[in-house]
């Protein structure tokens, strides 16, 4: 497993523990070719979500353009009509950050 494949689980398994942590019950896709890394349901309320993990990562200091700043990803066609929740992992602090 190379470097980036180590900070994607990272990042995935981190996520997957909050939702954990936040009463929802985790369902892990292990093929990895699905337009999801995993599904949450929580019981009490109903609640589903379908969840895409991207590990955040920022410009360096010397970009010309906005250094710094978080890097943004998209969603693609499928996962937009299937309302998919896109959660960036900091590996380095543990922060969460949601954006649908």
């Amino acid at each position: 497993m190379n470097t980036k494949e180590q900070k994607g689980l990272q990042s995935k398994l981190g996520v997957m523990r909050h939702y954990a942590d936040s009463g929802y019950h985790v369902y892990n896709e292990t093929n990895n070719t699905g337009p999801v890394d995993f599904v949450a349901i929580n019981p009490e309320t109903n609640d589903v979500k379908l969840v895409e993990v991207k590990t955040m990562s920022f410009r360096s200091k010397s970009a010309k353009w906005k250094p710094c700043t978080m890097i943004h990803r998209k969603l693609s066609s499928v996962q937009k009509e299937l309302g998919v929740e896109l959660v960036y992992y900091n590996i380095d602090t543990g922060q969460i950050k949601c954006r649908k």
